[in-house]
């Protein structure tokens, strides 16, 4: 695992990445742009994902394993996941930071998002 994720890209065949340089994973996302949420009201927590993922449903596969992975971090149940298709970023969001808005996970945040992918059945790496 990176020394200090910033993200963590959750592919619709359940391969997670983490890492540090969310551009990286900003290119796998697809041609289409980048729709970007906050993962809850007040959460530092964003999500970024195609901005036609859920329209070209032909290009871009569902992804179980961000809907599961979402729900977990978020503290829904599985079935009112947000619906997910194609790659899926989830990163730690500051406002601050005026090159890419990104910061480091806390360790806590970590540890959750550590634990929603496992219990998702996803495969981690590091980018």
């Amino acid at each position: 695992m990176t020394a200090s994720p910033v993200y963590v890209l959750i592919r619709p065949d359940g391969r997670a990445e983490w890492g540090d340089r969310i551009g990286r994973a900003e290119d796998e996302l697809g041609p289409h742009g980048i729709g970007r949420a906050f993962l809850t009201d007040g959460s530092r927590l964003r999500i970024a994902m195609s901005d036609c993922a859920l329209l070209l449903r032909d290009e871009y596969p569902e992804n179980p394993y961000a809907a599961a992975t979402l729900a977990h971090v978020a503290g829904f149940r599985p079935e009112a996941a947000p619906p997910t298709r194609g790659p899926v970023i989830l990163f730690a969001w500051d406002p601050r930071n005026e090159w890419d808005s990104t910061r480091p996970f806390t360790g806590a945040e970590r540890a959750t998002i550590a634990e929603a992918l496992d219990a998702a059945g996803c495969t981690t790496t590091a980018a």
